[in-house]
C-alpha cells in the first residue's frame, strides 16, 4: 500500500467512526417466516456450501430482498468472520464450485482493515467465453467500493471462482453479476491504529 493510500484509509477511520456497525440480524425467540425468492418464484437458491435453502426472514436482508435487475445471479457478504453467498437465479445452469480454504483466506485479507464500523458495497459484472465457458472479462459494474483496497479483494474473490455449467461444456450462462456486501467492524483501540500507521510509515 502507497503511503498516501495508508493516509487516506486513516482519515477515512477518522471521518466514519460515527457509523454504526453492521451486525446479523437477531433472531432469536423469534419466528422465522418463508420470503418469495429474490430471482423469482421459480427460482432456487444455493449458498456458499453448495446446500439448497429457502429464502426466509432469518436471512440478512441484502439476500432476501427482491432482484430487479436478471442479470443478477449471485450476492456475497464478506466480513474478517464469515464468508457467506447466496445464488438467486440460474442454478440449473450454472453454479460456484465451493471453495471453504479459498472463503477463509478472503475473509483472512479483510482482517488488517478491521479499524472502522463501516459498510461498503461493489457490483462486479463476469463475462465468460461462450465456447468454453471460462472467464473472459471481469470488471466493475455500476458500484465501485470506496475504499480501493477493498476493491481490489473483491474483485480477487470473483476471479477466483471456479463454476460448473450444468448443460453440458457449452455454457448457457455467459454473463452474470455478483452484488458484494462488505462489513468492516472496528477490532482495534486507538493506540493499535498509532502503531500501525506508525509502522507503514517506516517503511518508507
Amino acid at each position: 500500500m502507497k503511503l498516501c493510500d495508508t493516509y487516506k484509509f486513516y482519515l477515512l477511520f477518522s471521518i466514519l467512526l460515527s457509523i454504526g456497525c453492521a451486525s446479523a440480524p437477531v433472531t432469536s425467540g423469534k419466528e422465522v417466516f418463508k420470503l418469495p425468492n429474490p430471482g423469482g418464484e421459480k427460482e432456487k437458491i444455493l449458498n456458499e456450501k453448495g446446500d439448497f435453502i429457502e429464502n426466509n426472514t432469518a436471512e440478512p436482508a441484502f439476500f432476501s430482498a427482491e432482484s430487479a435487475d436478471p442479470n443478477e445471479f449471485f450476492r456475497v457478504i464478506i466480513s474478517s468472520d464469515s464468508y457467506q453467498m447466496r445464488q438467486i437465479r440460474g442454478t440449473d445452469l450454472i453454479a460456484r464450485k465451493p471453495d471453504p480454504g479459498g472463503d477463509l483466506l478472503i475473509t483472512d485479507e479483510l482482517k488488517k482493515y478491521d479499524l472502522i464500523n463501516f459498510k461498503d458495497d461493489g457490483i462486479m459484472i463476469i463475462k465468460l467465453n461462450p465456447d468454453t465457458g471460462k472467464l473472459e472479462n471481469i470488471n466493475f459494474h455500476t458500484r465501485v467500493p470506496r475504499i480501493n483496497d477493498i476493491a481490489k479483494i473483491i474483485q480477487n474473490d470473483a476471479t477466483r471462482w471456479i463454476l460448473e455449467h450444468k448443460k453440458g461444456p457449452i455454457p448457457v450462462v455467459t454473463k452474470y453479476l455478483i452484488y458484494y456486501n462488505i462489513i468492516l467492524t472496528n477490532k482495534s483501540n486507538r493506540e493499535d491504529i498509532k502503531n500501525k500507521l506508525k509502522k507503514e510509515v517506516k517503511k518508507y
